[in-house]
């Protein structure tokens, strides 16, 4: 499908053009979603120069992404979109900068492109020439980046409250006002014993799984990051000539906000890393907790089993066998035994 957006008196038009219909005079900017073969060579003819193919569009050399032929500069990069099933994805847009007119060429159908759209045709200023077209386009992917890192970034702040929060047990105290005068100083008239669960290994485990998400999103956004700083490289060497002073500036103001984010992006995927090392900690800690408690379990039980043992024996001389108090004298020793090993571990502080 062709959306052209025209530029006449009126302000700026968007015109839909079917199949076999000419291209609009006064076409500023043309929109090529899921563009088939006619179409994508109406527009070929168009600019006199061949438009890349969904295979063209998909190779990942910089040579194949950014190029120019004739006076016509060709730049792909990926963006940041939301699939038809909700997760966000990674997508390709790429700009066809001509003279007279700019095209984009989509496969995707991301929400801040037609909210730009919408917004240009409000606001006619935006898309007064092709190159502020392209300039509009670049700072909407640009701030789309920054808002999946700011999500990312509220995401990644509430994972390490989960993961470092405070779990020991406290006592809230609350002091005395009294109306008209002073309080007595520490004067405490309640005491409020507050039990924080530490967290379980379920819990931990989701903690991972968002973790690995973030993570894997952050790395999305520094992919396109990555391919917006070399388009915005190429586009200031190769389109630089045909902008004016405020557009330079638009563009040199573009490339350091992308340097910026890629820079934050880079703190963010170091973070995710710390976060989920930390998670695994806790979890290796947890596991750990649990084999102590078998292992202080079976010691405990070791000494009580020795003695059962003993006295299990089918020797014929036992005198303790005899003893109207040996069988009591028995279980003192198991208990005896048992209980020992669990006080001498609880004030060494291994329980």
């Amino acid at each position: 499908m062709i959306t052209a957006y025209v530029r006449d008196a009126s302000g700026l038009t968007a015109q839909a053009v079917g199949p076999g219909d000419a291209i609009p005079p006064g076409a500023v900017w043309l929109d090529l979603l899921h563009p088939d073969e006619m179409e994508r060579l109406t527009v070929s003819n168009l600019l006199s120069a061949d438009l890349p193919t969904l295979e063209d569009i998909n190779e990942i050399e910089t040579s194949s992404r950014l190029y120019t032929e004739g006076e016509v500069a060709f730049m792909t990069t990926p963006v940041i979109v939301r699939s038809a099933t909700g997760p966000l994805e990674r997508g390709l847009l790429t700009f066809v900068l001509a003279p007279d007119r700019l095209v984009t060429i989509r496969y995707t159908e991301p929400l801040w492109f037609a909210i730009f759209a919408a917004r240009a045709l409000k606001q006619p200023e935006l898309v007064t020439c092709p190159i502020e077209a392209f300039l509009g386009l670049l700072e909407a992917v640009v701030d789309r980046a920054a808002d999946v890192l700011e999500r990312v970034t509220a995401d990644l702040d509430r994972l390490s409250h989960r993961v470092f929060a405070d779990h020991e047990d406290r006592t809230v105290e609350t002091l005395a006002i009294r109306d008209g005068a002073k309080a007595p100083r520490h004067q405490v008239v309640d005491r409020t014993h507050v039990r924080r669960r530490p967290p379980t290994t379920v819990s931990m485990r989701a903690v991972i799984t968002a973790v690995g998400r973030a993570g894997d999103l952050t790395q999305k956004v520094r992919d396109s990051l990555a391919g917006l700083e070399r388009l915005v490289a190429f586009a200031t060497t190769v389109t630089g000539p045909r902008m004016n002073k405020d557009q330079k500036s638009r563009l040199k103001t573009i490339g350091r906000d992308v340097h910026s984010l890629v820079e934050h992006a880079a703190f963010q995927a170091m973070q995710t890393n710390f976060l989920l090392d930390a998670t695994l900690g806790v979890i290796n800690i947890q596991q750990t907790n649990i084999i102590k408690i078998f292992s202080v379990a079976s010691v405990a039980f070791l000494p009580p089993t020795l003695v059962a043992s003993i006295y299990g024996m089918n020797f014929e001389h036992m005198p303790e066998l005899d003893w109207s108090f040996g069988y009591p004298l028995a279980l003192g020793l198991m208990v005896l035994s048992a209980v020992l090993p669990l006080w001498y571990f609880r004030k060494r502080g291994w329980l």
